[in-house]
């Protein structure tokens, strides 16, 4: 059996996303990070899209990584104008790889 403690839950701009942090222990007492992206739904309620286990070993590289100064200086990338999504054409694309 698995135990798990929740570490942080990261909300999204809306209320359908969120990352969830959290320690993972085994019954052989081996714990682990895990990292998981979720989504709401109102049928099922919160679901895991993806999840990344950490290893014990990556645990100081990843806090590294995320205490740099170029990592606090991230800032949210500029959300699109646009209101139209792109579409590719296939059918030029199959034309364009067939010249």
């Amino acid at each position: 059996m698995i135990r798990e403690t929740i570490i942080n839950v990261v909300p999204s701009d809306d209320d359908h996303h969120r990352l969830v942090i959290a320690i993972e222990k085994s019954d052989d007492e081996r714990s682990r990070l895990v990292m998981r992206q979720e989504t709401r739904s109102e049928n099922v309620g919160w679901f895991v899209q993806s999840r990344v286990a950490i290893l014990p070993e990556q645990v100081a590289g990843l806090k590294i990584a995320l205490s740099t100064n170029q990592t606090c200086q991230m800032q949210s990338p500029p959300k699109e104008t646009s209101p139209i999504p792109a579409i590719l054409n296939f059918r030029d694309a199959l034309a364009a790889a067939a010249s």
